[in-house]
């Protein structure tokens, strides 16, 4: 019997993606938001490869919301799940009023649990429709949330559920806040000031809502490259801009002075190669 996961369509680099997204950009079949846009396709299927989905399951299961990823929970927990790192997750209790979920990490002593309730959601000022008319789906999918990102960092990480994006920023980081309980036993701490290039890896992953941690810059290159395989020039110039926001249009720090000539050279090229076609 033939594995379906066989017959899914993968590139097998970004010149691929970025081909794929083309063809995609042009099809009625893929979400009306992502339709006659190559660049968002490209960075959906991009956030999408870097979870382990496939290029149609990453179209169906995130869109990208101010840079960042948002899936489904169903998503959420279909991705923990094929990523071999849960033993299993499951529903302890679901009802209007209560969501609990409880997983059990592989190799971890106990399993974790977490608890979502109506007057949890009042608290959090989540009171939009959906909410009102759904309550008991919301909560589930909150819950289950917050549990597989708390137990599951490194598969689901900067990831987000439908809503979560749109809420007040000081509730998001209230929330940030209370998930991390202070320890007594630090007294001091060494302040670590980023890089330049660390600031510019930051920047590329909020504009990309890609994992951007320890890219050089062959790896920057390699999205300006995929980028410049765009076939419409408008494209590229919208998949560049982030890159070039992220790099500073004339960086004093030596390094991204000499990426952001590479990027330019590219462009450079990538221009005269439209001129001549």
């Amino acid at each position: 019997m033939t594995d379906s996961k066989a017959l899914a369509t993968v590139p097998s680099d970004l010149n691929g993606f970025s081909a794929l997204a083309e063809q995609f950009a042009k099809s009625k079949l893929i979400p009306s938001d992502l339709q006659g846009k190559a660049p968002d396709v490209f960075v959906t299927l991009l956030a999408g490869h870097e979870l382990g989905l496939s290029p149609m399951a990453a179209l169906r299961g995130i869109h990208v919301v101010k840079g960042k990823p948002v899936l489904s929970a169903d998503t959420m927990a279909a991705i923990v799940l094929s990523s071999g790192a849960a033993e299993y997750i499951r529903c302890v209790d679901s009802t209007a009023e209560v969501a609990t979920y409880a997983t059990k990490r592989k190799g971890d002593p106990e399993e974790r649990i977490v608890t979502w309730t109506k007057a949890d959601a009042a608290r959090a000022k989540l009171d939009g429709d959906n909410w009102t008319k759904y309550p008991r789906a919301m909560l589930k999918a909150r819950c289950k949330a917050e549990l597989l990102r708390d137990v599951y960092p490194d598969v689901l990480a900067g990831c987000y559920v439908d809503g979560e994006i749109d809420e007040p920023e000081q509730i998001q980081r209230a929330a940030k806040i209370a998930a991390v309980p202070p320890r007594a036993d630090v007294i001091d701490a060494e302040v670590v000031e980023r890089t330049p290039w660390d600031a510019m890896l930051s920047k590329l992953h909020g504009a990309l809502g890609l994992d951007t941690a320890g890219w050089q810059e062959v790896d920057v290159l390699k999205l300006v490259d995929g980028a410049c395989g765009l076939a419409e020039m408008s494209d590229v110039n919208a998949s560049l801009k982030p890159i070039g926001d992220a790099i500073g249009k004339n960086p004093s720090d030596a390094r991204l002075a000499a990426l952001r000539a590479a990027v330019n050279e590219r462009y450079a090229a990538r221009s005269k190669a439209k001129a001549a076609s």
